[in-house]
């Protein structure tokens, strides 16, 4: 498969990038199967037809699975450098677009946010989880500065996402064990910076975590 795809690359990189993300859904999906994982799926008709970024609470590895599993066609992740680093995965990742942030050198974090401008451009939707860290309480940490700007700039809508339930799969269990758990995931209304009043457009982070925080309300 992964020479099917250099080939590829080369002449239709679209079909290739298609074909990747098809492959990873797939073992995503598989993985949640074999963890005994259930999903329920909430607002699959707010996501839009055109590439959107898609923004979300994070508090579990857990996480990038149901949202990469569940959103129709895949998704990028804007995930910390390290991972650009461990062989296998990291081509894998790059194949679906991901990005590898960088976040203590402020030049290299916005060659990265660039890059995500142009991906959403020529149509790869991206996902970005603001806070910056996972959560351990469940409760929304601080939205990183910045983490809006590439769907600003590429001029393409903004998806809230809303998790609970991936942290009862790994990180709540003694011995950091896989169980059986429900997961619940709902999108929100998308909105485009050009649709904010000129007053909000400077706090749309915060438009987007009240937003979630409701959406994580009425999970509960």
């Amino acid at each position: 498969m992964r020479a099917r795809l250099k080939k590829l690359e080369k002449t239709d990189p679209q079909e290739a990038s298609r074909i990747a993300q098809e492959q990873v859904q797939k073992v995503f999906k598989h993985l949640l199967k074999i963890s005994g994982v259930t999903i329920e799926v909430n607002g699959l008709e707010n996501i839009p037809d055109e590439a959107s970024l898609f923004v979300g609470n994070h508090s579990s590895y857990f996480d990038i699975i149901v949202t990469g599993a569940t959103i129709p066609g895949g998704v990028g992740f804007v995930a910390k450098d390290s991972l650009g680093k461990i062989p296998g995965l990291s081509s894998w990742m790059k194949r679906i677009h991901c990005l590898f942030l960088d976040r203590s050198d402020v030049r290299k974090g916005l060659q990265t946010i660039l890059e995500g401008v142009d991906y959403l451009k020529e149509g790869y939707s991206m996902c970005i989880y603001p806070e910056g860290t996972r959560s351990t309480t469940g409760e929304l940490g601080e939205f990183k500065g910045g983490s809006l700007k590439m769907a600003q700039r590429a001029k393409a809508p903004v998806v809230p996402v809303a998790i609970t339930g991936t942290r009862d799969i790994f990180e709540n269990n003694p011995g950091l064990r896989v169980y059986p758990s429900h997961v619940t995931i709902s999108f929100g209304k998308p909105f485009k910076f050009s649709d904010l009043p000129a007053a909000e457009k400077k706090f749309a982070g915060e438009h987007v975590k009240k937003a979630i925080e409701d959406m994580l309300a009425a999970q509960q």
